[in-house]
């Protein structure tokens, strides 16, 4: 698969998200019994931005790893900034990547499984109970079927054009990033899912 250079793929994913329409004020974050000001804040932000005004400073500071505070409407209207910053201007948002990239991820259960075994073997000093407790907690989480949801709710709605969009940035970052994923996250997050949309691909 050939993708476009850095600056083409700037152009890449707005055009392909060129279609998406900017949610109301109202729908911006998701609807919770108590919303933190820190969230208010962001809502507030992002209401009176749009995505090619949003810059990767912004994205780093403002939004950080609240990208779950995002409605699937507002995720996919920013999604191409995301997308765009991400690769442009990786080292300023590193952390910010690796947020979104967990987020373009399917679920797994083993996932979870894994990521606590990691955890005791890096972190011996945490107590045995807090980390079961903790596990049995994520895992329960994933087998009411609400993050497989939402990761569907996200990105089931996408166009080819979209989804093709988000293959060349995952490809994108294989190629110029990918000794920064040693767990192989970026494969998981095209195996699981945006792998369909190769057979689309043409650039």
């Amino acid at each position: 698969m050939q993708i476009p250079s850095n600056k083409d793929l700037r152009a890449y994913f707005f055009d392909a998200f060129a279609s998406r329409p900017r949610p109301l004020d109202t729908q911006i974050l998701v609807s919770l019994p108590r919303v933190q000001y820190e969230h208010r804040k962001l809502g507030q932000f992002l209401a009176r931005i749009t995505p090619r005004e949003l810059t990767a400073e912004e994205m780093r500071y403002e939004i950080g790893g609240d990208l779950v505070m995002l409605t699937p409407e507002a995720f996919r209207y920013f999604l191409p900034a995301f997308l765009s910053a991400s690769v442009n201007s990786y080292e300023s948002v590193d952390f910010f990547v690796d947020v979104l990239i967990g987020t373009l991820t399917k679920p797994s259960r083993p996932d979870i499984v894994e990521s606590y075994d990691y955890l005791a073997q890096r972190s011996p000093g945490l107590p045995d109970d807090m980390l079961e407790l903790l596990r049995e907690q994520q895992l329960e989480y994933f087998d009411s079927g609400e993050q497989l949801a939402q990761f569907h709710e996200r990105f089931d709605s996408l166009t080819v054009e979209e989804g093709k969009a988000v293959l060349a940035f995952l490809v994108a970052l294989k190629e110029y990033y990918d000794k920064d994923f040693p767990f192989g996250e970026l494969d998981k997050a095209i195996d699981r899912y945006w792998s369909r949309y190769f057979e689309d691909c043409d650039i």
